[in-house]
């Protein structure tokens, strides 16, 4: 339960800063426009259509590395490394949809963000 509440409480404020994070990303940066989105840092994740069927999509921004997706109906699938990276894929079900962003540095990976949104 707590972690539910901690990702509804991430998502809201994610959300919140959804216009900034795209007013603000170059064009050819941007996320598609999909029914319902949420960013965390340099991550953002989004879906259109509902628990019967969706499309989803993951994508970083401004910096090289890779995105991890998953979801209902999603087995765990990541991008290939590269800069801005995305990764897309179709699901069916209603639970969270989630994505974790990673930047390669020096041989390491660095969190660039972990956003997660509710497939009604």
């Amino acid at each position: 339960m707590r972690l539910r509440r901690t990702l509804q409480a991430a998502t809201l404020a994610a959300a919140a800063a959804v216009p900034t994070l795209l007013a603000g990303a170059p064009a050819q940066a941007q996320a598609p426009v999909l029914e319902a989105t949420a960013c965390d840092r340099q991550v953002c994740v989004g879906y259109d259509g509902d628990k019967n069927g969706y499309y989803a999509s993951a994508t970083g921004f401004g910096y090289y590395g890779h995105v991890d997706l998953w979801g209902p109906g999603i087995s765990f699938r990541n991008s290939p490394s590269k800069q801005d990276p995305s990764i897309s894929a179709n699901g069916v079900g209603s639970t969270w949809l989630c994505a974790h962003g990673w930047k390669e540095q020096s041989g390491n990976f660095i969190d660039m963000g972990f956003p997660c949104v509710w497939v009604a």
